[in-house]
């Protein structure tokens, strides 16, 4: 549902104060084909990595190696 939630708001459909809310959607959201969703996406990496940024994290921080 996070995820979602992070898509929604990298893709500009949402502001970082929202996040709450969009969370909250999200979760109502939530069903059986979440995952088919989100790998339908096709610049869920990008969305994912600007709702990241819009609640201030970086990619770059969580980078393998560095756990």
């Amino acid at each position: 549902m996070d995820l979602v939630a992070l898509a929604w708001l990298g893709r500009d459909d949402y502001d970082a104060g929202d996040w709450p809310d969009v969370r909250e959607e999200a979760a109502q959201a939530h069903n059986g084909r979440t995952a088919a969703y989100l790998l339908g996406l096709p610049l869920l990496g990008d969305f994912l990595e600007e709702g990241l940024s819009l609640l201030g994290y970086s990619c770059e921080e969580y980078e393998i190696g560095r756990l």
